[in-house]
């Protein structure tokens, strides 16, 4: 049996290798997969190649016996992919659903750690630090337990870990020192970088399973730095009087809320994909055969 390309399906030696009935019988894509000179023979009105008045400079023509290995290389590359994911599944539906759980004490401590909290309850802060660093510490075990996923994980747990540090160092400071703002301010330049390292390995994690979530993932951080630029005008709203200060108060509430919320649903979907993510099955690929 001769193939649309012309090839003879009896000598072909990727047949049984490749488990291909010919491009005849599986109406164009065998190996269970598309076949690009079989569809542009469709598109012409052509039953096989040599019927069409551009075959002798055909690219598709010239490169067709290479098809079969393109194919199993493709097999090769899915499986491994797959394997991959079958590695990284159970760590990444594990500890990034922990973390999942960390989002709501970790941002209740932000608020309790702003000054216009901090002032109309003085034992807020306190509070607020020390659920910081009791969350801050769980997050970064909970971060490096994912770095045989993606190396980053480790930069992002290295982030929080500093941070932790910092904000335990700045309890027992005494109120008003100047180690507070010298060491206050690069602490918060590095927990935003580690947030910025931990969403976008997040979506690299995630992106072979739901692209969609891992660009969710990427525009999270801007979401952040809109809740950073809401801070600071709620500092500077401090000069303009009460009311200024109550509607940037409410700007930052609210931003913090949502930040907090939509940080929750991608960690939920993220964990959720790969707890339910099962490979699927595969065509068994052979060694190449010698031709």
């Amino acid at each position: 049996m001769e193939g649309i390309c012309g090839k003879s399906c009896e000598s072909c030696g990727w047949k049984d290798q490749l488990n291909c009935a010919g491009c005849r019988e599986d109406m164009g894509r065998p190996f269970s997969g598309p076949c690009g000179i079989a569809a542009c023979c469709r598109e012409k009105g052509h039953e096989r190649c040599e019927t069409c008045t551009y075959v002798s400079g055909c690219p598709r023509q010239a490169q067709r016996d290479g098809v079969p290995r393109q194919e199993l290389q493709r097999r090769d590359s899915e499986a491994a992919k797959y394997r991959r994911l079958a590695e990284i599944a159970p760590l990444m539906g594990k500890w990034v659903w922990l973390i999942f759980w960390l989002v709501v004490p970790m941002e209740l401590a932000s608020l309790l750690t702003l000054d216009v909290v901090a002032r109309m309850f003085p034992a807020a802060e306190t509070v607020g630090t020390a659920l910081e660093v009791l969350c801050g510490l769980a997050c970064t075990l909970f971060l490096w337990k994912l770095t045989p996923v993606l190396r980053e994980y480790r930069t992002a747990a290295l982030c929080q870990i500093a941070v932790t540090f910092v904000n335990l160092f700045l309890l027992a400071l005494p109120e008003g020192s100047a180690l507070v703002l010298l060491l206050g301010i690069p602490a918060i330049v590095l927990g935003f970088y580690g947030n910025y390292v931990e969403f976008h390995t997040h979506a690299q994690a995630v992106e072979p399973l739901d692209a969609g979530l891992a660009a969710g993932w990427r525009k999270l951080w801007k979401l952040l730095l809109l809740s950073l630029g809401s801070l600071v005008l709620l500092i500077f709203s401090m000069l303009l009087g009460p009311g200024a200060v109550v509607l940037a108060g409410l700007a930052v509430l609210g931003l913090t809320v949502y930040y907090a919320v939509m940080r929750m649903v991608y960690l939920w979907r993220t964990a959720k994909c790969f707890r339910e993510w099962t490979p699927p099955a595969l065509p068994e690929s052979s060694p190449s055969p010698d031709l």
